[in-house]
C-alpha cells in the first residue's frame, strides 16, 4: 500500500519467467525481423510497413493513458501531426535543424497533452472524450487554415531523412531504425506496466477512489500518462514525414484515432505488444488484404467483430491461454 504524500518509486519490473517475457519478446523479435525483411522488397510493401509502424507508435501512445490509466483522449491525431510538422517546418527553415525535430516534437506534444489534460482533469467519460475530440478537430482545421506556417491544404514537402555522421539514410534504413525504436518503446512499456507506476495506473483505471485512498496522486499520474502517450505518438508523425518527404493535413484525420482504438483489442490489451500486433493486422486488412472481394474497411470490421466474440482478450490472450494449458498439461504428466 502506498502512503499518502510519498512519491511513487519508479521501479522497472524485473523479467518474469513464462509467457509474458519469453514468448512475447521472442515472437515480437521474429515478427519484426520478418517485417523488415519482407518490407524492403518493393515500394508497396515498404509503404505498408511504414504505415504499420506509424499506427504502431499511435497505438502505443494511446495504450499508456487509455489501456493502462483508463483516461480516454481522442486528440491523438494532433500529436501525430506535431511530430510530422516539426520535421517539415524545421527542414524548410534550415535543413540541419531537422535533427532537432525529434526532441522538439516530444516536448511540444507532451506539453500540449499536459495542458489539455489539466484543463479537462475534472471531466470523465463522454464529456472527456468529446472535449479531446474537439481538440483533434480544431488541430486539423488549424493545419488547413494556417497557410503561412503549415502550407495549408497543400502541406509542406521537399525534405527527406537526414544524413547521420555523413551516412545517407534511405527509406530502407529508416524502416530498420524505426522498427528498432518501436520495439524498445514497447519493451519499456511492458516493463513499466509491472512497476509501481504501472500498478498505480492500473489501480486508477479500475477505481480512482481506491487509488486516492492508497495515496496515489491521481491527477499527476493521469497527466504523466497523457504526456508519455503524446510523446510516443509524435514519433509516429516524425517517421511518416521522413518516409514520405512531405506532409499534408489529410494525413492526420480524426478518424485515425478511432481506428487506433481497435488495435490493442485485436492484439491484446494485456500487453503493449498486442497494440503492435493489432497495428499490423489493421494495415494488412485495410490495405494489403484483397481476398473475398470485400472492401478493406468491411473486412476489418468483420474480423474485429469475430475477434471480440471469439477472443475478447485478443490474439495474445489466446496465445497466453494456450501456453498456460500446455504448461499445466506438462506439469501434470508423471
Amino acid at each position: 500500500m502506498l502512503k499518502r504524500g510519498l512519491p511513487i518509486t519508479w521501479v522497472i519490473a524485473p523479467a518474469k519467467p513464462g509467457f509474458p517475457i519469453t514468448w512475447e519478446i521472442a515472437l515480437t523479435v521474429l515478427a519484426a525481423s520478418l517485417f523488415v525483411l519482407f518490407g524492403i522488397r518493393s515500394g508497396h510493401t515498404i509503404d505498408m510497413a511504414f504505415l504499420a509502424l506509424c499506427y504502431g507508435f499511435l497505438a502505443l501512445g494511446m495504450y499508456v493513458p487509455f489501456n493502462l490509466c483508463g483516461s480516454l483522449s481522442l486528440g491523438y491525431n494532433a500529436y501525430f501531426a506535431v511530430g510530422a510538422y516539426s520535421v517539415a517546418i524545421l527542414s524548410n527553415t534550415a535543413p540541419v535543424w531537422i535533427l532537432f525535430s525529434l526532441p522538439l516534437a516530444l516536448v511540444v506534444s507532451a506539453v500540449l497533452a499536459g495542458i489539455l489534460g489539466y484543463l479537462t482533469r475534472k471531466l470523465s467519460g463522454f464529456h472527456l472524450a468529446l472535449a479531446t475530440l474537439m481538440f483533434g478537430i480544431a488541430t486539423q482545421r488549424w493545419l488547413v487554415n494556417t497557410t503561412d506556417v503549415t502550407g495549408g491544404a497543400a502541406g509542406l514537402g521537399g525534405f527527406g531523412a537526414p544524413d547521420i555522421f555523413g551516412i545517407g539514410t534511405g527509406r530502407e534504413q529508416l524502416l530498420v531504425v524505426a522498427t528498432v525504436v518501436i520495439w524498445f518503446i514497447a519493451f519499456g512499456i511492458s516493463r513499466i506496466r509491472g512497476s509501481a507506476v504501472g500498478i498505480a495506473w492500473r489501480v486508477q483505471r479500475e477505481s480512482s477512489i481506491a487509488a486516492e485512498a492508497s495515496g496515489v496522486p491521481t491527477v499527476r499520474m493521469r497527466l504523466f500518462a497523457l504526456m508519455i502517450g503524446a510523446a510516443i505518438a509524435s514519433i509516429g508523425g516524425i517517421v511518416l514525414a521522413l518516409a514520405n518527404g512531405f506532409v499534408v493535413p489529410e494525413s492526420f484525420p480524426v478518424s485515425v484515432v478511432f481506428l487506433v482504438l481497435f488495435m490493442p483489442l485485436l492484439g491484446g490489451t494485456g500487453s503493449p505488444w498486442g497494440a503492435l500486433i493489432g497495428a499490423g493486422i489493421v494495415v494488412f486488412l485495410t490495405v494489403g488484404f484483397t481476398g473475398f472481394g470485400l472492401p478493406g474497411a468491411l473486412t476489418f470490421a468483420l474480423f474485429t467483430l469475430a475477434v471480440l466474440i471469439i477472443a475478447p482478450k485478443g490474439i495474445l490472450g489466446i496465445a497466453g491461454q494456450l501456453f498456460e494449458r500446455l504448461r499445466l498439461s506438462k506439469d501434470a504428466r508423471p
